[in-house]
């Protein structure tokens, strides 16, 4: 599965919003919404804080996928 975001649209010279439609902030990439989108970080805490998991990942995790399996 794909997700057809904006970069990824962009390198196809397709049409896209020239910024995070949640934020208009940044640009959308992966990263910025699944991590940096001010409206992501926000729904991640409120899950993860029912789930009493912390966020963001702590600074010793190499990445987020590792960071995951280990709170799993």
């Amino acid at each position: 599965v794909r997700c057809w975001i904006a970069d990824r649209l962009a390198r196809r010279s397709l049409q896209h919003p020239a910024h995070c439609p949640l934020c208009d902030q940044a640009p959308e990439t992966m990263h910025h919404l699944l991590l940096a989108c001010q409206f992501a970080r926000q729904i991640w805490h409120e899950t993860l804080s029912w789930l009493r998991v912390p966020f963001p990942p702590p600074a010793h995790e190499p990445s987020l996928n590792d960071w995951w399996q280990s709170t799993r």
